[in-house]
């Protein structure tokens, strides 16, 4: 069975905990970038009350609940928070989002490596496959996916719905437990350009 209270993951270079009162700044910060406007599924405009309201109930209903599991992405030698990885249950699916002077650097992917070992793990969701979706477009997103090793499902063709209630086209990708080595045929030509 999953835990159901937080679960603290570590990689190479990283440290994935639970969210605190101490990121709420920082993750009002970062979550007023423009781009997330478009690809992300937070509040617009995001307030400080919304980083509030994450770190005090969306996040630690999510674990008691077993709905969905939230990281705060850090570095062991730093305890700023760099961003956030999440896993939703219901659906088995990674989503993230990382400050923008932290990108560029493969954190995310890292972090999401180390989240998808977690939902294939017989003591984290033992699942056979991790899902992933973004808004076609979302270059950024796809590549993390790419790197973290989903294979892109052109064949899906879902719809992905924004906080609005809008549907725009979206990419989806899968991992799956026990596949040897990531797929990097099939992704959109637009990862590939700069």
């Amino acid at each position: 069975m999953s835990p159901a209270g937080p679960v603290v993951l570590r990689t190479e270079r990283l440290v994935l905990d639970q969210p605190t009162a101490d990121d709420v700044d920082d993750i009002a910060r970062y979550c007023t970038d423009p781009v997330f406007e478009h690809t992300v599924t937070t509040p617009w405009p995001y307030e400080r009350r919304h980083a509030v309201s994450f770190v005090e109930e969306f996040v630690p209903s999510g674990w008691a609940g077993r709905t969905e599991r939230t990281w705060a992405i850090r570095r062991h030698d730093r305890p700023q928070l760099l961003g956030v990885v999440g896993l939703r249950t219901a659906r088995t699916s990674v989503g993230y989002w990382l400050g923008s002077e932290h990108r560029g650097g493969g954190i995310m992917a890292e972090a999401v490596r180390r989240v998808v070992g977690f939902a294939f793990a017989p003591d984290g969701l033992d699942a056979d496959r991790v899902s992933w979706e973004a808004v076609a477009g979302n270059v950024a997103s796809a590549r993390v996916a790419r790197a973290a090793g989903f294979a892109f499902d052109a064949a899906d063709r879902r719809p992905v719905q924004l906080r609005d209630g809008r549907s725009f086209p979206a990419w989806h990708a899968v991992a799956r437990r026990g596949a040897s080595e990531p797929v990097p045929s099939g992704w959109p030509v637009e990862l590939d350009g700069r």
